[in-house]
């Protein structure tokens, strides 16, 4: 009996504490490999959901004028002036300004014409290919007695910032 018990207490003890914390890590490895598996199983999903969002994010990219296009943008927008009517006395690009990835560049146009004419523009703006935006928007009458408004509004498109390239990369 003797024996035996230096035997469990030389032998076995340390053996069982050796087990316990076999068990213990199998337990961990365990929770780690359910985590893993979760995020594989759900991968396919998740490449889908970018595969979409880089999908969005080029088009997206394409509504927004490059360089060369800005002449040709303002000319749209001084022409759906005209085609609704109204009489341009300001039109003309703000100063380019740097946000995040993008510049803002800032188009004030000022009008005059009938309310439902500036409408009709307003809408037709949205219409045109590029983002455009209108902020800072005011009407004001002509005078008292005349029909006849000025609008003024500080539109924005914007631009993409292309990544500055880092030295030695």
């Amino acid at each position: 009996l003797l024996i035996q018990g230096f035997g469990y207490w030389f032998y076995l003890k340390p053996e069982e504490a050796r087990l316990n914390n076999l068990i213990q890590e199998e337990q961990t490895l365990k929770v780690v490999l359910r985590i893993k598996a979760n995020k594989v199983a759900a991968l396919p999903q998740l490449q889908s959901q970018l595969d979409e969002l880089t999908t969005r994010y080029e088009l997206l990219l394409q509504q927004l004028p490059a360089q060369k296009e800005l002449a040709t943008m303002l000319a749209s927008v001084n022409e759906l002036g005209i085609d609704n009517k109204l009489t341009f006395t300001r039109i003309d690009w703000g100063e380019k300004q740097s946000e995040n990835f993008l510049y803002r560049l800032p188009l004030n146009i000022e009008l005059t014409g009938d309310f439902h004419d500036i409408g009709r523009f307003s809408q037709a703006i949205a219409t045109l290919p590029r983002i455009i935006t209108f902020k800072d928007v005011t009407w004001q009458r002509v005078s008292q007695e005349s029909e006849t408004l000025h609008f003024r509004v500080r539109a924005n498109t914007y631009q993409f910032k292309p990544e500055e390239k880092k030295d030695g990369k």
